[in-house]
């Protein structure tokens, strides 16, 4: 069987049969990159937007917040460990389309949907037919990350999101290394591509 290689982030995971990405969130099955939490989130919440930490856009409001199991990185330091550096199934997971996250942020009295938590990245393709959804309904999707995608993703991410807070980890490729196990490049990279696309960017 063929390897399949991931195109979304710059750890470019190049996966056996059976393999899983770096992510823990994404499979080469049958010979195709497969997601395996689309419609699974782990923790979902209707919170502030400040808790984003949002503090210019739509304060006062609440984000219906949700998150999968996964991420792309892992920081010595994560709040969110329990759910960041798991396996989806080894989390509490909810089977939520998208429209019932849509119809959750509805009503919930939520004027935007939060990718947050762990790390949309990796719950790319869900986080996009969320945001679609939300469209539909006149809710804003913004995003919480770490920035660590590659350009082409971002770009298609640009597309349908309002807006973005990257979680700037810290200043020095050894810090990303040793703390995050990613590297700085591909983040300051995203930081001027979002900038560049006039979305909404709060670091």
């Amino acid at each position: 069987m063929k390897k399949v290689k991931c195109l979304l982030c710059p750890r470019g995971c190049e996966l056996k049969e059976g393999e899983r990405g770096n992510c823990r969130s994404r499979m080469n099955m049958g010979g195709k990159l497969q997601t395996l939490v689309h419609g699974k989130p782990c923790a979902v919440h209707a919170d502030p937007i400040e808790k984003k930490p949002f503090y210019h856009f739509l304060p006062g409001s609440l984000s219906y917040s949700l998150a999968t199991a996964g991420c792309n990185l892992h920081c010595l330091y994560c709040q969110n460990w329990e759910i960041s550096q798991s396996n989806p199934e080894d989390t509490v997971n909810m089977d939520m389309s998208p429209e019932q996250v849509v119809q959750g942020a509805i009503e919930n009295n939520c004027r935007s949907i939060a990718c947050t938590y762990s790390e949309p990245i990796i719950f790319f393709e869900y986080a996009a037919d969320i945001a679609k959804e939300a469209r539909k309904n006149n809710i804003l999707n913004v995003w919480v990350t770490a920035g660590y995608i590659n350009q082409k993703p971002l770009e298609e991410a640009c597309g349908f999101l309002d807006a973005i807070k990257v979680d700037f980890k810290g200043i020095t490729e050894d810090f990303y290394q040793n703390v995050t196990r990613g590297s700085i490049g591909p983040v300051m990279n995203a930081i001027k591509l979002i900038k560049e696309k006039g979305i909404w960017l709060e670091i």
